[in-house]
């Protein structure tokens, strides 16, 4: 039977040429725009863990701040956290923060600013985006990078001196003087405009404590996250330290809006497209049931079950799908090469730096596709078949 359906497809080359392109071009455009998801998905891993870390480690309440109060790690305790993180071989880096808010300026120019005070030379002070000057090293005391348009609004250059007004955690004005190491940015211009890294001692000098917000810690598989933080929260726990675990995940809002919103776009685009092709290979396969009525009919005359019938027609449908949907993958990973290879880029939302255009070429990205397209055309030839395996004989033999 597979060997007579075959011969069909073939026999009729027009036809299924053309239900082979229809649905060659579906799985393909399915595939590349899947693959772009998920080279999206990954590159936004890759910036939050790098922005967030793993996990974080704070107070609790510290994420809701309901009663609007700073909660901070006392000394003693972030000693004890990072001990207890030095037992955990998946543990690669831990830093500190705390939080800065003031005014940062010269004699000619001020402006509001968010800081984070960071330990030089962490995890966390290697993951951001210098555009010019030298990163915080260990060591460094008094030194600070400031935000691109923080530094374009106070027409600083390297190297230069700035002074810093903060309140202190009494609520008293406390003041000091950083020089400029640097300007970095975080790929967005209204965070560019406020954001400042310095020295987590020179911030707790500023608020007159040892302690800090949180502490950031990053691992060597992102895999591992979950399985670290319930370790965590035991070993936590049996030391009577009353703290608060937040992954990435649960921190990374961005990341999530953006995932919501490209799997809305992925279903819409399978959706018409599936639809394209049910009722496109439905309209050629039933054209062709009509001009193929004397055939059915004179096999169904000697001797051929209806079941056999309506395996043969479904079976060809089966087999253009099968070589459409191959070939469509093949031409998707083809097309995703093509377009990585030629490093387009473009400017997303709310980002002030231009992104890589980049495509999965994982074939895990033509599964979805290839099973959409092939269960649409095989429904699609279903119905056909159905109404030629119900055909009576003798009807069919009276056009002979």
């Amino acid at each position: 039977m597979w060997k007579i359906a075959w011969r069909n497809v073939l026999r009729n080359k027009r036809r299924s040429l053309l239900c082979i392109i229809i649905i060659f071009i579906s799985v393909t455009v399915l595939f590349l725009v899947k693959g772009y998801i998920t080279g999206t998905f990954e590159g936004l891993t890759m910036m939050s863990v790098m922005q967030y870390g793993n996990l974080q480690i704070a107070k609790p309440g510290y994420w809701e701040n309901t009663d609007h109060e700073r909660q901070l790690l006392s000394g003693e305790e972030i000693a004890k956290i990072k001990a207890i993180l030095g037992e955990n071989a998946d543990v690669t880096g831990i830093s500190t923060e705390l939080a800065v808010y003031g005014i940062i300026g010269t004699e000619e120019a001020s402006t509001i600013v968010s800081g984070s005070g960071i330990e030089p030379g962490s995890s966390q002070s290697q993951n951001i985006t210098l555009v010019s000057g030298t990163n915080l090293f260990e060591g460094d005391v008094d030194r600070v990078l400031l935000g691109k348009g923080v530094m374009q609004k106070l027409k600083l250059e390297e190297d230069e001196w700035v002074s810093l007004m903060a309140t202190t955690l009494d609520g008293a004005y406390n003041a000091g003087n950083l020089q400029v190491s640097g300007a970095f940015s975080v790929g967005n211009s209204d965070a560019d405009n406020v954001y400042i890294m310095l020295p987590l001692s020179y911030a707790q000098s500023m608020l007159n404590t040892d302690g800090a917000d949180k502490i950031v810690v990053n691992l060597a598989e992102t895999e591992a996250t979950a399985a670290t933080i319930s370790w965590l929260e035991e070993r936590l726990a049996a030391e009577g330290l009353a703290v608060e675990i937040k992954s990435w995940l649960n921190l990374a809002t961005f990341y999530h809006q953006v995932r919501s919103l490209y799997e809305t776009v992925f279903f819409f685009i399978s959706t018409v497209l599936f639809i394209l092709v049910f009722f496109s290979i439905l309209e050629m396969i039933s054209m062709a049931f009509f001009e193929r009525m004397n055939e059915i009919g004179t096999i169904r005359a000697i001797g051929t079950l209806r079941h056999q019938v309506f395996a043969l027609l479904s079976q060809e449908g089966l087999l253009l799908s099968l070589i459409g949907g191959a070939i469509g993958i093949v031409g998707g990973w083809l097309g995703g090469y093509l377009i990585n290879s030629a490093h387009l880029t473009y400017t997303p939302p709310s980002i002030s730096e231009p992104v890589l255009i980049y495509i999965d070429l994982a074939l895990a990205n033509g599964i979805t596709p290839f099973i959409l397209v092939v269960v649409a055309t095989v429904l699609s030839a279903l119905i056909p078949a159905v109404k030629a395996a119900r055909l009576n004989v003798v009807d069919v033999l009276r056009h002979l």
